[in-house]
């Protein structure tokens, strides 16, 4: 009776934790199933039980949302005083990013420009604790501005940090000169794990990677840009400090003790308290609670007879446990999956091995492909293996490999490479899936079927794995054929890039392709492990529409701003036609950013308005003869959907869109895309005035150095009463045809 108490009351509260947090259709649909299976067991006692037990954490819930909404509404500080451990300190080319600790206990994300080479140096071989006092500009962390983009704000907030700061100037140093300072034991704690931190970083790859991963819960950028299957093959939950290393401390603790003839009771009191001091020094996670709360019921049912909790009971306590440390874990998918599998395993016990493993592989599909939105076919078999062999030996080897002993350390490094090789070469494979964002009820519904398929009733389980079957098949269909096309412009900072879409995805073309710019910087300032915005957006994009190849990528001209990102389209994409304007073809532009990433199936097409380009929903208007693929030779694209007419010309200067004028003199447009990114030398007045659009887009960058849109473009956007929508303000801007 206690551990079926137990159960219940963690679900509901973990359905009341999401209701309070994030209160939308998925988890008000969550609670309402909780309250209907309580319902069900219609026994007034249990109910009464569970709801006194549930009251207080739903009122821990509402005042914790409450404080940390009221941070959100405070007026931040201009000047701040406070303290960050160095393993929160990041460093990559000249940026500087940690969480910091102010004097008003608000936690932040503090950003700086790291002026000298010399100081960057210094900064990354610092271990202390450092304080200080700065001017910053302080604002909200913000949101997504692009649909289904990772939303920044969405997560920071599941570690309670609402606010960044941008240093303007300041000093630090690793003396505090007050009071203000964190627990001496949590600081020094932080200040060995720096410590530790910087000794692994100093073992060969890739076993430096994998030991800070996995010993010292901090996965470093270079893990995941090295090693690229890890994310595809779906390993990335192997990759954090969970249940297997608590038990490989306590295992290993456990059988000194006994070598030192411990007495069992002490022996247990001294394990505790190195699980709590080890949960500290690998910076207090919160998805290391639940396996730290296990370990220490786990320890407690070891040492005294009388004290004896089912597997059942653990899982429940150390959920609530997690829910009072970290409200929002379960809104992180790291927290989903980890409580999620472990679930999976207390009611698996009559599977065998392989069974056991394809009920996780099964479950953990729809959380991950509704985030990352694709999936590599041998997604489960791997992970059949991975898990134990990471259990078996790459964790136990990378215990011993550590303490470099040179022999021994290169043998490790040379299984684990080994490890990491395989992986990526299957991750290569031409496996991988796209899905597209899988709407929340065939989440849900997968989930559900996914644990009733393996039940001991025969009969519901041949049917919920069917069930499932027909789910997924349905779900993706739903995704990859949409009744509705689009034409949307994407936020990706100072360039261009614009999808056009047809109805159920028969036509995909992308215009231009953004890309960064960089303005002399040395090799030291320049990031390391930064993905472009072609990758974290267009691609992001395109996959969570359940989109995998594009029909068209034209690109209106060689400026990196419109092509930069190119490659990494033609890496990741399936890409028919690549089209470009006349001329083109023979500048080294193309010859450094397109031909080398080409694949053998991509045609390349140069145009000029004379051009036919078959199955384009799109015609071109400009240019009239062959150029250099600069600005004056941009494509300039029309097209109409759902009755409304739309133009996009790139960078193309007034003179070539008056050019367009006199060739197309009966040419009217709805929505016109501003070229140049709203600057003055695009823009016509004539052509403005003979094209009479209702609708005018600006795509630019926030505080860009080119002050675009320019206020000359806006004035006279405002004197032909055009409706104007800027990616600065509004983020991606779509337009959805009517059919």
């Amino acid at each position: 009776m206690h551990q079926r108490i137990l159960l219940l009351t963690s679900l509901i509260v973990a359905t009341v934790s999401g209701l309070v947090y994030q209160c939308n259709s998925v988890t008000i649909t969550l609670f309402l199933l909780m309250v209907g299976i309580l319902l069900k067991l219609k026994s007034f006692k249990l109910l009464l039980v569970i709801t006194m037990i549930t009251l207080p954490f739903l009122s821990y819930f509402i005042y914790d949302n409450h404080q940390l909404e009221q941070i959100n509404k405070m007026q931040p500080d201009s000047y701040v005083t406070g303290y960050m451990f160095a393993d929160d300190i990041e460093v990559d080319g000249d940026n500087l990013k940690a969480v910091a600790y102010l004097r008003h206990h608000e936690k932040v994300k503090l950003y700086w420009k790291v002026p000298t080479q010399k100081e960057k140096q210094w900064l990354e071989t610092n271990t202390s604790t450092l304080y200080f006092h700065a001017n910053v500009k302080q604002t909200v962390i913000p949101p997504a501005t692009n649909f289904n983009q990772f939303d920044a704000q969405k997560f920071y907030k599941t570690q309670k940090i609402v606010h960044q700061a941008t240093v303007q100037q300041w000093s630090y140093s690793k003396q505090s000169d007050d009071n203000f300072k964190p627990n001496f034991l949590i600081d020094n704690l932080r200040q060995w794990h720096a410590r530790a931190l910087g000794q692994v970083a100093q073992l060969p790859q890739p076993l430096a990677n994998y030991a800070q991963a996995l010993l010292l819960g901090t996965t470093p950028k270079s893990l995941y840009s090295d090693n690229p299957g890890i994310s595809t093959l779906g390993l990335i939950h192997l990759f954090s400090v969970s249940g297997f290393q608590v038990s490989y401390i306590i295992t290993t603790l456990m059988s000194l003790a006994r070598r030192l003839r411990m007495i069992k009771e002490y022996a247990v009191i001294f394990l505790m308290m190195i699980l709590i001091m080890f949960y500290i020094f690998v910076g207090a996670p919160a998805i290391l609670v639940r396996a730290v709360v296990a370990g220490e019921l786990a320890l407690l049912s070891l040492g005294y007879k009388g004290f004896n909790l089912s597997a059942t009971s653990i899982w429940a306590i150390s959920l609530l446990a997690s829910l009072v440390v970290a409200p929002q874990l379960l809104l992180t998918l790291g927290g989903q999956l980890s409580f999620l599998l472990t679930f999976c395993l207390l009611f698996s016990r009559h599977l065998s091995f392989w069974q056991s493993n394809l009920l996780m592989g099964i479950v953990m599909f729809p959380l991950i492909t509704h985030q990352q939105f694709t999936w590599h076919l041998l997604e489960i078999p791997i992970n059949f293996l991975a898990i134990p062999l990471f259990e078996i030996i790459i964790v136990p080897s990378i215990f011993v490999g550590v303490w470099q002993i040179p022999f021994i350390t290169s043998f490790v490094n040379q299984l684990i490479h080994l490890f990491a090789s395989i992986i990526d070469t299957v991750a290569s494979l031409p496996l991988n899936c796209v899905v597209g964002k899988l709407a929340w009820p065939f989440v849900l519904l997968l989930l559900i079927l996914a644990m009733l398929s393996f039940t001991n009733k025969k009969t519901t389980a041949r049917i919920a794995r069917m069930t499932w079957l027909i789910t997924l098949i349905l779900g993706i269909i739903w995704v990859r054929f949409p009744l509705h096309g689009e034409v949307s412009l994407f936020d990706i900072g100072q360039g261009d890039a614009i999808l056009v879409r047809l109805p159920f995805n028969q036509n995909v073309t992308l215009i231009d392709t953004g890309g960064k710019v960089n303005f002399g910087e040395e090799n030291w300032q320049r990031l390391k492990y930064s993905r472009p915005k072609g990758e974290t957006v267009i691609i992001n994009y395109l996959h969570s529409r359940g989109i995998s190849k594009v029909n068209q990528l034209v690109l209106t001209h060689q400026d990196q701003d419109h092509i930069g990102d190119a490659y990494i389209i033609l890496q990741k994409m399936a890409v028919d036609r690549v089209i470009i304007p006349k001329g083109m073809r023979q500048q080294p532009a193309f010859a450094q950013k397109i031909k080398p990433y080409l694949k053998q199936r991509t045609q390349v097409i140069e145009t000029t308005d004379n051009d036919t380009q078959q199955n384009m929903p799109l015609k071109v208007l400009y240019p009239f003869e062959s150029g250099h693929g600069k600005n004056e030779d941009c494509i300039a694209l029309y097209g109409e959907f759902g009755g409304k007419r739309f133009l996009t010309s790139g960078d193309l200067d007034k003179a070539g869109e008056e050019k367009i004028c006199q060739k197309y003199p009966n040419l009217k447009l709805d929505i016109l895309k501003f070229g140049h990114h709203g600057s003055k030398t695009s823009t016509s007045s004539e052509a403005i005035k003979q094209w009479c659009p209702q609708y005018g887009l600006v795509s630019a960058g926030r505080n860009n150095r080119y002050h675009h849109p320019h206020q000359e473009t806006l004035d006279l956007a405002q004197q032909q009463k055009l409706i104007v929508y800027n990616t600065q303000i509004n983020g991606m801007i779509t337009y959805v045809p009517r059919i």
